[in-house]
């Protein structure tokens, strides 16, 4: 009984154990099978210790910035030219206080002044009959006349701010001009009225300051240390009445040149040839200049004549009666 009991309990044994390693290889089936289904389903993830490979970069160029220029805006004061300027009022003289007696002097009241202008070109000897040359020992005698006769020498503008506001004046006056800039103007002139204590005025063709012939920078600034007067004759001498639209260069750019180079302001306008119409009057007078030079033989001028001042021309075949004969005032 006891063998047979044993024999039941090792066949029972016997068959749980077949049992327990069929489900044990069902289930190592099933486990392998998912494993599988889990590599090939799911990505690779590197591990922690995986070795990342650098993927090579293009370096970020700097593209200079390029910052506009600068501009630096200089006004500049055009005059605008028209067919026909409009006129404007006439300078309305102030009231200046009378002056104390002076035994040289004599007060002019504004509105008007006599005095004779005289025009010369050249001064020198090498004329050749040309009537613009007068010679030197000519020009020397006309200068002591003056002296002897009384007269002492005054400047354009001098006379022009007289005219518009009153003044006093020699008793015997003379304005002395001279055109062109010449350099015997330098050179023979200004010895001989700085002997007899005159001053005068040169009237500058701009274009021509320093050529030959003509005076340079140096000896205008000299003449003006003297007492001249430093007058503009336009840049380039062209008769103005034929070329309005080259006003501003003749008339405004010639100024601003005279005036750097001789240090001193420009406030008188000989015109070219003496020739004017309207509109060149008006713009010289609108360019801010005191008067205008012309040509005549009238020694009255007034502030309607302000801007064509009459001039009377100094020629070289003139003795000394006929230059008498120019003047308000002489002893002959």
């Amino acid at each position: 009984m006891v063998l047979d009991g044993m024999l039941i309990k090792t066949r029972i044994m016997l068959v749980v154990s077949f049992i327990l390693s069929i489900l044990v290889m069902g289930c190592s089936g099933v486990v392998k099978a998912n494993i599988e289904t889990t590599e090939t389903q799911l990505p690779f993830t590197p591990s922690a210790t995986a070795t990342l490979s650098a993927t090579p970069f293009q370096a970020i160029t700097n593209t200079p910035i390029v910052i506009p220029p600068t501009y630096t805006l200089t006004p500049t004061h055009t005059p605008t030219v028209t067919d026909t300027p409009v006129p404007t009022d006439t300078p309305i003289p102030t009231e200046t206080p009378f002056p104390t007696d002076n035994p040289d002097m004599e007060w002019n009241p504004a509105g008007h002044v006599t005095a004779p202008i005289l025009l010369y070109h050249h001064v020198s000897n090498a004329g050749n009959g040309n009537r613009y040359f007068v010679t030197v020992d000519d020009f020397r005698a006309q200068m002591e006349a003056l002296h002897d006769w009384g007269y002492t020498t005054i400047t354009s503008s001098n006379l022009a701010d007289v005219m518009i506001n009153g003044g006093e004046l020699p008793n015997r006056l003379v304005v002395i001009t001279f055109d062109d800039s010449y350099v015997d103007v330098y050179q023979n002139v200004f010895p001989i009225m700085h002997e007899f204590g005159f001053i005068g005025v040169i009237y500058v063709y701009v274009d021509h300051l320093g050529s030959r012939g003509f005076v340079n920078a140096e000896q205008i600034q000299a003449l003006a240390d003297d007492g001249w007067e430093i007058g503009n004759h336009s840049m380039s001498h062209a008769n103005l009445t034929l070329n309005h639209s080259n006003l501003e260069y003749e008339v405004l750019q010639s100024r601003l040149i005279l005036e750097e180079v001789s240090g001193v302001k420009v406030d008188t306008f000989a015109y070219p040839y003496g020739e004017i119409d309207d509109f060149v009057i008006e713009y010289v007078r609108e360019s801010g200049y005191l008067a205008g030079m012309g040509l005549g033989l009238n020694w009255e001028h007034t502030l309607d004549t302000l801007f064509d001042l009459n001039r009377i021309e100094v020629l070289g075949d003139y003795n000394l009666s006929k230059f008498a004969g120019l003047l308000p005032w002489s002893d002959r």
